[in-house]
């Protein structure tokens, strides 16, 4: 005997069947442009591992790397010639900050620390500061026009920390009694300079290790916000970045269980008082995150990938498995520089996710 299927019912299932294929389309779309992302490769020029990297306007790009490795392109990352510091064999150039053309500063990480400065585009380098007690490792420096910061791990349970008011010219280390006291095992990482963010009133660096916070500074006070963040030897927070004063992101991870997304990623809203977990996180660790002039699009890049956020931290979308030690975003240009020379320049997809997953 046959039997009659309501009609409310067929209607139901046609609708059900219609909506999930609504959103199997939507979702496609969505892959569909994730696939369409692609890292162009730019032609290396050095065989240096590269970490240091900084765009400042006009098209200008520095970045640096080990055995003294110094960087410059002029076109918003096609092409780049080396400008490296003489007699630096040997010295590990963790982060650079570019201020036009002819003005910039390097750091190294590791054994001291030494800093460079040049008022020539490279052709000359001038030694700013130098400490020579090998105990002394630095993460990462910062600059707000021409006031920045730079900080170093533990020494005697506080963080070193130096101050320079003229680009990097000149150096003055803080008195270690007013830097900000650290747990055992706390310390920052230095594997893309971008521990660090200095703003026209604040400081923020990034720990991990023993603890994974968010230390800031203003008017001659520090103080710590703790993070969701994985903490252990090898995992923490690696890079941050805001594009307001209240708008954050910090990305990390374990490095040496590169492909684990568990805790590796958080977001603020309120200015760094507090941090949350994003949903989805960013696809493993990540050694860098960089924002847009687009100020809720922010790209994080590491060795095992590359994502992209259009909602300030709070989702991401995994672009790529190809990454790269650091990036920087001029424009809708992402550029990325890593291991051996690496480069690479891709276009920051146009399309937010949500945008499309509502179409």
């Amino acid at each position: 005997m046959s039997r009659k299927v309501p009609i409310i019912a067929t209607f139901s299932i046609v609708t059900t069947l219609w909506a999930c294929d609504q959103a199997a389309s939507r979702n496609d779309k969505v892959q569909n442009d994730a696939n369409a992302f692609v890292w162009e490769t730019v032609e290396r020029v050095t065989s240096a591992h590269l970490r240091g990297l900084d765009a400042t306007t006009d098209g200008i790009i520095w970045a640096s790397g080990t055995d003294g490795e110094v960087l410059r392109s002029n076109d918003s990352g096609d092409t780049w010639t080396s400008h490296a510091v003489p007699n630096c064999i040997g010295v590990d150039f963790r982060d650079i900050e570019g201020f036009d053309a002819s003005h910039a500063a390097v750091m190294s990480s590791g054994n001291g620390v030494k800093i460079f400065w040049t008022n020539d585009g490279g052709k000359k380098w001038s030694l700013s500061y130098e400490d020579t007690n090998r105990r002394i490792f630095f993460d990462g420096m910062d600059f707000y026009g021409v006031n920045g910061m730079a900080y170093g791990d533990a020494i005697n349970g506080r963080m070193t920390l130096l101050t320079s008011n003229d680009s990097g010219q000149t150096w003055v280390a803080i008195d270690s009694l007013s830097a900000p006291q650290m747990s055992k095992g706390e310390a920052g990482f230095a594997a893309s300079g971008t521990g660090i963010v200095t703003t026209k009133s604040k400081s923020f660096i990034a720990t991990g290790g023993s603890a994974s916070r968010v230390l800031s500074f203003k008017d001659s006070t520090w103080n710590s916000a703790s993070t969701p963040l994985r903490s252990a030897p090898s995992a923490g927070i690696f890079s941050m970045a805001f594009s307001n004063n209240s708008i954050g992101i910090i990305v990390g991870g374990d490095y040496i269980d590169s492909t684990n997304s568990t805790r590796n990623a958080a977001y603020t809203t309120d200015g760094g008082l507090t941090w949350h977990l994003p949903y989805p996180t960013p696809a493993g660790y990540r050694s860098c995150v960089a924002f847009s002039d687009r100020e809720t699009v922010a790209i994080a890049t590491g060795r095992s990938g590359t994502d992209i956020s259009y909602d300030a931290g709070k989702s991401w979308q995994t672009l790529s498995d190809q990454g790269f030690f650091s990036c920087v975003i001029v424009g809708d240009r992402i550029i990325g520089v890593g291991r051996n020379g690496k480069m690479g320049c891709a276009t920051l997809p146009s399309a937010p996710a949500q945008k499309q997953l509502a179409d």
